[in-house]
This record gives C-alpha cells, structure tokens and sequence, in this order.
C-alpha cells in the first residue's frame, strides 16, 4: 500500500480531433459442444452428468410451483402453496453453467426469480465439497459412502430451498425471506432481491471487498435485462470499471473488481419486449462499451447452452482473478413461462415464438449430447430424470412437514445484539502510512463537533483495518466540509476514497461489501441525497439480517449532514430522520455535542447493525470537551443535559441547543425548572428515561428541527401519553419545523425553523 497516488496528472486542456472506436462485442462465437470439451479436458464425464442433474433439479422444483398453484403435484395433494410464483423454466442453462465455472468460495447474487440460481450455486459448491465438509450439511445421515453422502447433501440442499419457499424455520432464512429473498451464504449465495437490479450494487460491493482484500474471489450477479435500464445497475457498471481500481498501485499489480455481470436476458422486462421495444441496442453486452475502454470484455452467449455459459464464465472468471474485471456477460435465454404464474403470456407473445425457443431447451440439448458421447444412454438419462423426481419429491414432503415459524417471533432477527467488540487478529492495528490529522484541544479539552467525528473515524479506522470509508469528495479533498482532511494520507487510497455522484451505488456497495465481512462508512454530502439511495438503505441494508434468517449481520455506517439554517433552499436542508426512523432494521443517531458524536460514531461503526448517522452542519463547529482516546457512547441510552422540576423538554440534534436555551430563559425569566432530555439515538429509543422525566414533572414538549407533520416528534408524543398519561397535566406540546419546504430567504427560513423562543411559549403554554 501506498500514500502517493501514482495516477495524479493534470487537466490541461487537449482539443486535439479524435475519432474513437468503442470496440466491437462478439455474439455466440462458442463453437464447442460435449464431445470437444471432453476432448480438451476441460469437462469430465462425471461433471457432464452433474450438468444434466442440476438443471432437471431446477426444472423439477419449478415445475412443482407451477403444479402446486394448480393442485397437481402428486406427492403434496391440496398443499396450500402461497409463496411467490416467479419461474425461471428454460433458463437452467444461464443458472448452472455460470455455478458451475465458479469456485465454491466464490459468490453470486441473484434475482426474484432466484430458486434456479440458489440450487445451481449450492449444488456447485455441495459436488466439491470433501467429505467433511459434506457430513457437516447433513449430520444425522448414515452415508459410508462418498456417492451416498453427496447425495444426501444435494437432497439436503433442495430440501432446505423448498422449506424456505414453504416459509419454514428449516428453510435457509428460517422463512423470513421466501423465494424471492432466498440465499445460501455457506454455499457463495448472497441472496435473491425481489427488487429488480437491487443485487447489482451488492455484487459490486461484494467485489470491492475482495479487491480490498487481496483475494482471487470473484462474484458472478445474476440479473435479468429489465434491470440493465435501470439507474442503479448503470451506477454499478460505472462503478466498477473506475480507472482508481486498477491505476495507482505503485509496483503492485492492477487490480480491478472482480465482478461479472450476467444478464440472463430472456428478452422480457415483465409482459414488454427488451429488445424491440423498451432499449434502443439490440444486443445488452453492448452496454459495457459505454463504461470501459475494454469494454468489461463484453460478450453475448447462447444462455440455451450450458457449455457456452460456462466456457464464457470461466473465462470471464480468469479474467476476473487476473485482476482484469469487471466483465460483462448477456447470455440470451427464455422463460417459458409469464413474469409469474397469474401471467398468461398469450397477449404479448406467440405460440410460434415459444415453439422456435422450445426447439432450442437446454435439457433436452446436453441430453443428445450426452447420448452422442457414449456417456449415457437413454435408460440412464430416464434413470436420472427419475432419482431427480424423486429426491425432490422427498424434501417437499418434509418441507411441508417442517416447523413453522412461531408468530412469537414475528420480528426476531430485526437487529442483532452483536458488535465488533472484538477485532480479529488479521484486522487488529490497523495500518497507517502517515501520522493521523490531530485535533487541537483547548486548555479545557474542547474540541469541535467536527474534530471529534474525525477523531473517531481515525480511531476506528486505526484499530481495525476492515473499516473503510468513502463518499464524494472525501479523500485528497477532505470532504465539502473538510471533516475528513488527511484520512486519506492517514489510511491509504485503498481505505479511503472519492466515489462519482452515485448515492445509490455508494449505499449499496456498502451493503454488499458489509455483508461479507467489511465495516464500511460512508458519507452522503447531505442527508437530502438519502432519498437518491432510498431503496438500498431501506430495502437492502435496513432487511438483510432479517431477509436472512440471520445468516448475515450488515455492519455499515450512512453518516449524513443536515444543511438547515445555512440558507441551502429547499434540497440541501431537510431533516430527514423521521424517514428512517419508519424503516424497522436500521438505527438512527443524531448527536447532539461532540463527545457525543465521537462517543456515538465509535459506537456505531462497531455495533452489526447499520446505521443512518446524522450530523447537522450547523454543530460543526460548536465546542465541548471530548475525551481522548478510548471514548464510546451507548446507542439506544439518552441523556439527561440539564435537570428540572416543572417541565421535561425532549429533543435531538440542533434542537438540544434549543431547548437547552429556552429552559435557561424559563428559569431566569419565569422561575420554571426545565428538565432537558437528549434522546441523542432515536433508534433504538431510550423511552424509559423519557417516561421517568416526565413523571416527575407531569409537563413535556418535544422539539426537533423536522418538519412537523410525520415528524418523529409525533411517535415521542403518543408514546407518552400512551404510557404516562396519567402523570400528565396537559397535552405534550409539539415543535417542528414549518409543514413547508426549507426556503433559501433568510429571513423565510428563520421562520421556516424553530427556535428557543418557540420551546418557551409551547412551555408556558401548558404551565
């Protein structure tokens, strides 16, 4: 690792007339089949017929959805089947060729149309398993033999799949995240995503932290072509094809995500037509031309060809643990079926076209090749057919049988009690390549807002090396409010970096690079660009623990600023915590003071859960004395900043100093003791220190720089009377900011935000 960015040049400017090329992409250029494979030695016997079972496992499974839906699967009469209905029939060549050409320890994400890909990547992984390794997935099994003990670890594997589309405890996410969320994480399966695109970004995260790593793991995202005009898997592709990835390692060889993206494009978005209609490219493997000079090394495969898919991954896999990903792969396939089992299909598509692809089925194509090989013949394939039928027959039965969950548990998995009090060995002393910046502490130890939340991130990233910490702007620049000046001198370009403009992608990556074993932080300039990256926030790292039955924790840090009162206007000042607030898995903090928010931030980049950490700018340069070293605060405990009889004043952020005003002008000007609550973390929400003030004063007002209406103002208030109201003599008051838009005026946004003066009034109001 090195501090000296070896890619610094500058922008003069350079008119020169150019004509580029963008490079051309080649389309099914595979021309092997069975028998040339054998003869090159890149494919057994054994691994061909391996082939054949996994996608007739995948095929079975999903005909069983479909028969279920019907009440015509035999071994489960009447079966009450209501999970989704999202089949991926005729595209088992895309699922198990791309599995197959990966490593166990690699890892893949996948779609809501999922259940192939999670029986392909387990059914991978499980066949090179040793033996060990397959008597710990099945430990009650009587196997002696290899054959027999794989074979019930491939049973154990459907079984599982189908538990969790059953919505069962036994199911791989305890039935917590069903077929479209279902992931193996043992086996590499990073989970399905029921929203479309919503896994790329995580994909790339996952990569990132491989390259961060050193490691020769590589991650193959499972997509589908109505996800590649979305804005968020553009951001991906961008993102992994950054120049920083691969340019400014000194003497050390370049290194870039080693991520492969695979479209599994069966040519419908949902009932609309990809090709002709809704993208202006015929062929989606052109897309990568648009983010790297190579292209991503883009190429189009026949998705109906097992071999082509696997020849093409395992190259792109070569490629990738070369150090020269991302790669683009569009493997064109079919779905035989509508977008779900309540689509019909005939209105948007003939009976001629489904013929003229049926003609072309994976299955039945490596059947006849299997046969013209000599490596079976048509009484062996018929046995196979059948001991696939079977054997999942078998685990539906279980499946049906096993455990459901206990509604006592309805939210159980919703956050974890873990955190990174512990730093494994590999990670502990984090390296640092030049002195940390230091703050400057007055006589008293006071330091600002800012120094103290730079202060804590130098700390933590100190002791452990898998924090890394990234946003716009943040490295050589410091950050728009230069709070992280010199981390990048401090840690290395590899920990910390600029990202481009892509909100969505920054969460995201962190989502997916959190999920394998990084704790990242990342900074949104301002906290109004959260709703740019809404959905990865609040559908992917406020669920995943959950969605996962907990077979995953997401420790990531979102750290946010609030631009109210600097007169920013309408999209660069909304406090938007309440939002958050509303989206269960995800903690929210807003401190108040700067040992709070060195306290805080410590305590949040070590809890396992991931956190919305807001900072308002308007603290930034407020003073107070810090500890040094060692200094952390509890989330979920609030803390009572001034005590009182007559009135308890409850508030958070830069409404703390509000009130903390208001209560020194009622004592002084009308004799009223004022009991100020800091809640300081809203989620979780220390209740009892709120309930305890106000029964001792019987009075409250609860203040926040939001937006009055659905602020969490609300929520702090109908707990209260919900559960001290008897203590109360009045209504609890409410202060917010004006039900409007932040305007830019002064003097409209001094009456757009509440003051001390409002927290009096609303005071002597009650009193």
């Amino acid at each position: 690792m090195t501090a000296e960015p070896t890619y610094r040049s500058d922008a003069r400017p350079d008119f020169a007339p150019f004509d580029e090329s963008c490079g051309s992409v080649i389309g099914f250029g595979y021309a092997g089949d069975l028998a040339s494979e054998l003869g090159s030695g890149t494919i057994t016997p054994v691994e061909a017929l391996g082939l054949l079972d996994d996608m007739l496992a995948i095929r079975e499974l999903e005909e069983m959805i479909v028969r279920l839906r019907s009440g015509g699967y035999d071994p489960l009469p009447g079966y009450d089947y209501r999970g989704p209905t999202h089949v991926s029939i005729g595209q088992e060549g895309t699922a198990v060729g791309a599995s197959t050409a990966l490593r166990p320890d690699d890892q893949v994400t996948s779609s809501h149309r999922g259940h192939g890909d999670a029986i392909a990547k387990g059914f991978a992984a499980i066949r090179l398993m040793g033996d060990d390794e397959l008597r710990a997935r099945v430990p009650g099994s009587t196997a002696t033999s290899r054959a027999d003990l794989l074979e019930a670890a491939l049973e154990e594997h459907v079984y599982r799949v189908i538990a969790e589309l059953f919505g069962k405890e036994e199911g791989y996410s305890r039935g917590r995240g069903g077929g479209m969320h279902i992931g193996d994480f043992s086996t590499g399966n990073l989970g399905a995503n029921a929203i479309v695109g919503g896994s790329v970004p995580i994909a790339t995260g996952a990569a990132m932290a491989a390259r961060y790593e050193r490691s020769d793991r590589v991650v193959c995202c499972f997509a589908g072509d109505g996800a590649y005009a979305n804005g968020v898997v553009l951001e991906s592709l961008n993102w992994a094809a950054q120049a920083q990835w691969t340019n400014h390692f000194a003497g050390d060889h370049p290194y870039g995500l080693p991520v492969i993206y695979l479209i599994q494009n069966n040519h419908y978005g949902m009932t609309h037509r990809t090709d002709d209609e809704v993208m202006g490219i015929r062929h989606l493997a052109r897309r990568g031309a648009g983010f790297a000079e190579d292209g991503m090394h883009a190429e189009t495969v026949n998705g109906m060809d097992v071999l082509a898919v696997r020849d093409a991954v395992r190259r792109a896999a070569a490629l990738c643990r070369a150090g020269d990903g991302p790669v683009l792969i569009e493997a064109s396939t079919y779905r035989y079926y509508g977008h779900s089992l309540s689509d019909p299909r005939n209105e948007y598509r003939t009976r001629e076209e489904e013929a003229a692809w049926k003609a072309t089925d994976p299955i039945e194509r490596l059947r006849g090749q299997l046969a013209a090989a000599g490596i079976v013949d048509g009484d062996g394939i018929a046995a196979i057919e059948t001991a696939v039928r079977d054997r999942n027959a078998r685990a539906a039965v279980r499946a049906a049988a096993a455990t459901d969950p206990d509604p006592a548990d309805v939210i159980k998995y919703l956050y974890t009690d873990t955190a990174a009090d512990e730093v494994p060995a590999a990670a502990r002393a984090g390296v640092t390549i030049a002195p940390p910046p230091v703050a400057k502490r007055e006589a008293d130890g006071g330091i600002s807002y800012k120094d103290a939340l730079r202060e804590a991130m130098v700390e933590e990233m100190a002791r452990d090396s898998r924090v890394i910490f990234y946003g716009e702007d943040v490295a050589d620049y410091g950050g728009a409010f230069k709070l992280t000046k010199g981390l990048m001198e401090t840690f290395g370009r590899d920990r910390v970096f600029n990202t481009p403009i892509s909100e969505a992608c920054i969460c995201g990556t962190a989502v997916g690079a959190a999920i394998v074993g990084l704790r990242p932080i990342v900074e949104l300039m301002y906290m109004d660009f959260a709703l740019m990256s809404s959905d990865q926030i609040a559908n992917q790292a406020a669920k995943w623990h959950y969605m996962s039955g907990a077979q995953v924790e997401v420790p990531l840090v979102i750290r946010a600023s609030v631009g109210a009162g600097k007169g920013y206007g309408g999209q660069h000042s909304q406090s938007l915590e309440s939002i958050f607030t509303h989206i269960p898995g995800m903690y929210v903090i807003y401190p108040a003071t700067p040992a709070d928010a060195k306290g805080l931030l410590k305590s949040a980049i070590r809890t396992n859960n991931p956190v919305m950490f807001v900072e308002s700018q308007g603290l930034y340069p407020t003073k107070g004395i810090v500890p040094e070293g060692e200094h952390l605060v509890p989330l979920g405990v609030a803390r009572v900043a001034r005590e009182g009889t007559d009135a308890t004043l409850v508030a958070w952020g830069p409404a703390v100093l509000d009130v903390l005003g208001a209560a020194e002008k009622l004592q002084a000007e009308h004799g009223i003791s004022a009991e100020v609550i800091d809640l300081r973390s809203l989620v979780p929400l220390d209740m009892d220190t709120v309930l305890a003030s106000v029964r001792k004063t019987g009075r409250c007002v609860v203040a926040s720089q939001a937006v009055l209406i659905g602020s969490y103002v609300n929520e702090i208030v109908a707990r209260i009377q919900l559960e001290a109201f008897d203590d109360l003599d009045g209504p609890v008051g409410r202060i917010g900011a004006a039900n409007g838009i932040s305007p830019q005026a002064e003097g409209l946004e001094k009456a757009f935000l509440p003051n001390a003066d409002d927290v009096v009034r609303a005071v002597l109001a009650l009193v």
